[in-house]
């Protein structure tokens, strides 16, 4: 499966509207704020169990998944091209095998659910609560929608950081270093993911930039802004990945390459990338095969590392409101 799919849950008195553009959706949520409802509804509807006036509407197939792990395992067999949603409450999804399953599926997937899932690679954009809207038009339907817990414009506020830290010490970490000395700024690198959180509280008196991997930093997202509001000084930055901002930078080109920028959902396929990163690192890989841009992950290509695609990268930070006083020179 690929590109958006919309999902439409109604009854009488309720209606729900889904706006899926990854394989991977979080709904987080206090109780009572109709993540379970949602659920059931499209449960009993599945089922037959519902009455007059519910209707769940979308292109794809809807499934619900519940039960133990075996019987799970047995049922995601069969489910192909398929919308799974999945309740809080159900034991195997916070499974190493769910997770191995997911990962080798063509389906798109909603996780309603307050918990991190530490084992799966999902976008810090696509953690949504829902919202009462108010009434649907022409209808006494209380209509809920999807919002981002984590909207992009409260994670682009301008800094002019003392440390950069990034999650680890490959490529990406080796473009900012440089682009840090530049600049007398520290870099530094946290050493995982799992370890940005702990690293600004231990830095909290400073100006700490965190730069993330957004297509895959979603479980990690949570504890950071926790660190984030205890420091009151830092920020992070998360662009989908490092691979994403070479890509978009102007440094590698190819035909139909801005196509696929502006829209990538359209050309990830859930089977094949598990999360958008992933994608971008493949797609970064073909295009510069053979040429002197090949990329590794693990080791940067010093091609890339000249003055004039260093301020391309450069330019790509600026723009999102990191070191300021650097581009208004």
């Amino acid at each position: 499966m690929k590109g958006s799919i919309k999902v439409m849950v109604s009854t009488k008195k309720l209606r729900y509207e889904l706006n899926l553009r990854r394989n991977i959706t979080i709904i987080q949520g206090d109780s009572a704020s109709g993540k379970t409802t949602l659920i059931q509804i499209i449960s009993d509807y599945l089922s037959g169990r519902s009455g007059p006036g519910i209707e769940v509407v979308c292109d794809k197939k809807c499934a619900v998944l519940t039960g133990d792990m075996e019987s799970v395992e047995a049922r995601m067999k069969l489910l192909k091209d398929t919308v799974v949603f999945v309740d809080e409450q159900e034991r195997f999804l916070y499974t190493k095998g769910f997770a191995a399953a997911v990962s080798a599926s063509d389906c798109y997937f909603v996780f309603v659910t307050r918990d991190a899932l530490n084992m799966l690679p999902y976008s810090v954009n696509e953690i949504y609560y829902l919202k009462n809207s108010g009434y649907y038009q022409h209808t006494r339907q209380v209509y809920n929608s999807m919002h981002q817990v984590y909207p992009e414009a409260d994670r682009s506020e301008a800094i002019k950081p003392s440390i950069v830290v990034t999650e680890d010490s490959n490529a990406g970490y080796e473009m900012y270093e440089a682009i840090c000395q530049n600049k007398n700024v520290a870099c530094d690198s946290a050493g995982g993911k799992s370890n940005i959180a702990r690293y600004i509280l231990a830095n909290k008196d400073k100006a700490v930039l965190a730069i993330v991997d957004g297509a895959a930093f979603g479980a990690d997202m949570q504890s950071t802004v926790h660190a984030l509001k205890a420091s009151g000084k830092s920020r992070v930055w998360s662009p989908e990945s490092f691979e994403y901002l070479i890509l978009r930078s102007g440094i590698v080109q190819t035909e139909g390459l801005g196509k696929i920028m502006e829209e990538p959902g359209n050309f990830i396929e859930s089977r094949e990338y598990v999360s958008w990163e992933r994608f971008f690192t493949g797609l970064l890989e073909d295009i510069t095969r053979n040429t002197i841009y090949v990329y590794s992950k693990r080791k940067l290509n010093s091609n890339y590392l000249t003055d004039g695609n260093r301020k391309r990268i450069e330019k790509l930070m600026q723009d999102a409101g990191l070191f300021p006083d650097d581009a208004a020179e």
